[in-house]
């Protein structure tokens, strides 16, 4: 009985710390590379298919940009910028900005 509860133990402690090993391997995604997958005409339904949905949504006028953020707490911000007919017409590193959207013609 007594050497079942210390292989037991043993055994648990072996998974723990395999456990904790792993999380360290784990990576934030790089953002140029995700970014990368972003190309000028894509609608916005391929390039959410692509990143997934964007962790935010700015513009109520006949334009939209979007948001994904990468890093710790996703504070790394890159902003995709789309037309009246939901193509990607700029991306940048950075968050939305009204002053970018008059820039590329969408306000």
């Amino acid at each position: 009985m007594l050497k079942f509860k210390t292989c037991s133990a043993v055994s648990l402690i072996c998974v723990l710390i395999g456990l904790s090993g792993c999380s360290s391997l784990v990576k934030d995604p790089d953002p140029q590379e995700y970014m990368s997958r972003v190309k000028i005409g894509m609608t916005r339904a391929d390039v959410e298919d692509s990143l997934g949905p964007p962790d935010g949504n700015w513009g109520p006028w006949h334009s939209q940009c979007t948001e994904y953020g990468f890093g710790k707490q996703g504070a790394d911000r890159y902003a995709i910028y789309y037309n009246n007919k939901s193509r990607v017409v700029y991306t940048e590193h950075g968050a939305c900005s009204v002053a970018k959207a008059r820039e590329v013609g969408l306000r």
